[in-house]
């Protein structure tokens, strides 16, 4: 989505500039100055504008490399264990940093396919939860933007019908004791008048 990416080119990347540059004054800070080969931290928006113009190479984060992502995905595949523990924009970033600088990622194409059977396990991981709904607490640790976003409109479906059984459990509940107060009141009845008229 858009406005994910837009967030996610806020996050910060490395970036070994090829170029001398003094220091930048931007909104949220400094970044620079800029000295080849020292690496140097900059949002991702920056890093992508330097990189079109030739200025830097951009390192990927050590999430991205294709190693770790394997051991992810084999951790993410085990039965019973928690969504493991990644950027919250990870999927915006990857895409971001594959379009863009996909010359500066090493074995690009395995990361991508390694990537979207990540994203696939994470999505049924998602999906099961879901399924464990109850209307007082959903623990979903570690979940991407992304991700959120995704199950969010099956979220809002879920609740809505959460609340309606419980509304429909609460109605049958009292109807219930009512009905169990009305025999009661009747048994108490018949026998008050069998003791007051015994036959």
């Amino acid at each position: 989505m858009p406005e994910l990416e837009y967030l996610a080119q806020c996050e910060s990347v490395t970036i070994v500039p090829l170029h001398r540059m003094d220091r930048l004054e931007l909104v949220r800070g400094t970044v620079g100055p800029f000295r080849p080969p020292q690496k140097t931290e900059v949002p991702l928006w920056l890093a992508i504008m330097l990189k079109r113009t030739n200025r830097c190479r951009i390192v990927a984060p050590e999430w991205l490399k294709y190693e770790h992502l394997r051991d992810l995905c084999r951790r993410e595949e085990q039965p019973d264990a928690l969504f493991t523990k990644l950027p919250f924009h990870y999927l915006e970033i990857a895409h971001i940093l594959l379009t863009h600088a996909e010359d500066d990622i090493v074995e690009s194409q395995g990361i991508r396919r390694l990537l979207q059977d990540l994203r696939e396990s994470r999505q049924s991981k998602a999906l099961r939860g879901v399924e464990l709904l109850n209307p007082l607490q959903l623990q979903m640790d570690n979940l991407s933007a992304a991700e959120i976003n995704e199950i969010r409109p099956l979220f809002k479906h879920t609740f809505d019908m959460l609340r309606q059984l419980e509304k429909l459990a609460s109605t049958t509940e009292q109807s219930q004791q009512q009905s169990q107060f009305a025999d009661q009141s009747y048994s108490e009845l018949d026998d008050a008048i069998g003791s007051s008229y015994p036959i």
